[in-house]
């Protein structure tokens, strides 16, 4: 290679500038810096006060963050993509470059593992810490927004994220799926932080709508790909999916009530056990909770099996 390739960073910011400035300083620091970082805002209003050095693109439709990504994508100059959300940040200043190394020819892709901080989660409120409590830690995610080194020609041969069938989840693990069709996409021990600060006050139905939401993707997902989506490299992370195998259990609750109803009941907790993590009295509640929001991800389930798509918004 002649030249090193160039890297261009997307970043969704929908009328917020947050934990921009921040990202902006790290991206600067790597030892590889991007050459352009492009902002996508798809809010109705005009920004202001960008910060000097970043590529301002209005978007003027709304399809969540996988459309602000296509939209920058489109815009983009470098013969990389770099997907980054502006709550996250690299690690080390290191992390840009080595990743590029990690990009042999066989490779499109090569995407960092995401670590949320205890110390980040431990300031959530109670439901809050229930929604994120199991991603504390460090998770191969495989494609996720948070830093993810694409190849141009790749992504815009394949049209970028499917917005038409996943609004609002499952996206990422369809592009995952999709880029493996053109080549290898590589999870680098490289790790990206995700700060996740959580603007608003969590409460219950949240937690029900958020679960309901990532069900309907599952449904869309396991429609569209079926056993591939083990390829995913999550997928052997068993209380993520452990309700998924449960739901063969139900119809048959008909038939032996008595031992399948209990069984359930019990089976379910395992489904969500990371929310024992929770230093409160209250986290008790979800031995009720957890069978409730195993019928509400079933009912989601459906809904995405039935309708090939993700629509539901936590935020309607």
């Amino acid at each position: 290679m002649d030249r090193w390739p160039r890297i261009s960073a997307i970043i969704p910011i929908y009328g917020q500038l947050g934990d921009l400035p921040r990202l902006l300083d790290k991206l600067n620091q790597q030892t590889m810096k991007p050459h352009e970082i492009i902002v996508v805002d798809s809010s109705p209003a005009e920004m202001r006060g960008i910060p000097a050095g970043v590529r301002y693109l209005k978007n003027p439709v709304d399809l969540a963050l996988s459309g602000d990504y296509n939209h920058g994508a489109q815009h983009a100059t470098g013969d990389l993509l770099l997907l980054i959300q502006q709550d996250c940040l690299p690690g080390l200043d290191t992390d840009l470059e080595n990743n590029l190394k990690l990009l042999t020819q066989d490779r499109v892709a090569v995407t960092s593992s995401v670590t949320l901080p205890r110390e980040n989660w431990d300031r959530y409120n109670f439901w809050g810490q229930a929604l994120m409590a199991r991603w504390i830690g460090t998770f191969k995610q495989g494609i996720s927004g948070k830093f993810d080194l694409i190849r141009t020609d790749v992504f815009r041969k394949m049209g970028g994220y499917d917005t038409r069938r996943f609004s609002f989840a499952g996206e990422d693990m369809d592009l995952y799926l999709r880029l493996s069709e053109h080549g290898e996409v590589f999870v680098a021990p490289t790790q990206v932080i995700h700060l996740h600060n959580q603007s608003q006050k969590t409460g219950c139905m949240d937690l029900f709508k958020k679960h309901y939401q990532l069900a309907e993707s599952f449904g869309a997902l396991l429609r569209k790909w079926g056993f591939k989506l083990a390829q995913i490299p999550y997928a052997t992370s068993y209380s993520h999916h452990l309700a998924k195998y449960l739901y063969f259990l139900l119809p048959f609750c008909v038939f032996f009530p008595k031992y399948l109803v209990p069984f359930l009941f019990v089976a379910t907790n395992f489904t969500n056990r990371e929310v024992w993590r929770i230093r409160s009295s209250k986290r008790f509640v979800f031995l009720l909770l957890n069978p409730a929001l195993f019928l509400v991800g079933l009912a989601g389930t459906l809904r995405g099996i039935l309708s090939g798509r993700q629509r539901f918004s936590v935020n309607k």
